[in-house]
């Protein structure tokens, strides 16, 4: 799977304008918090001498406003200090932050232990779990029965969101579909 790559930590040190510097974007100061420079993205148009791409240092974002180099990106038009790297290398953004992480000396580390929380039991053991799977799939779910039940036992709840509730009966008729087959 390779080494685990810590996003926060990495937009916490790796500012967007020294970022840009580090692809030999000029930034003037435009004001407090706005810098503009000559766009360095791929993406941007041969010849265009605008300084079209903007980095705001308070919000650690960057922007490039010219509608040919959002084109070429698919329309975006900017992002963070990780998606300014994937876009500068044409890479994924995990690729960009494991490239960050060795630039600004972000070592790369686990990812943090998934504590459980307080008055719960531990989970089953696997061998215990496959078995309720396999109890439960009369109904209807399959190999999905453990998922979907605990899905079930979320859409009884009144606090869930409209967003939420919609997503949970996606995923609910996608099992459906998928345990026909």
């Amino acid at each position: 799977m390779g080494e685990y790559v810590d996003f926060k930590a990495l937009k916490a040190v790796a500012a967007v304008g020294a970022v840009a510097a580090r692809y030999g974007v000029e930034l003037h100061r435009v004001n407090a918090s706005h810098e503009r420079g000559r766009c360095p993205l791929p993406s941007h148009p041969a010849g265009d001498e605008k300084e079209s791409f903007s980095v705001n240092g308070e919000k650690q974002v960057w922007i490039c406003h010219s509608a040919p180099c959002a084109k070429g990106r698919e329309g975006k038009k900017g992002g963070d200090v990780i998606e300014l790297v994937a876009a500068m290398e044409r890479c994924t953004l995990r690729e960009a932050g494991v490239k960050l992480g060795g630039w600004f000396s972000v070592a790369a580390q686990p990812p943090p232990a998934v504590e459980q929380p307080v008055g719960e039991s531990e989970p089953a053991p696997l061998a215990s779990r496959v078995e309720v799977a396999g109890d439960m799939a009369g109904n209807g779910y399959g190999i999905y029965a453990p998922l979907c039940v605990w899905i079930e036992g979320q859409l009884k709840s009144d606090s869930l969101e409209p967003f939420e509730r919609i997503s949970f009966e996606r995923v609910l008729a996608k099992a459906k579909t998928l345990t026909k087959g």
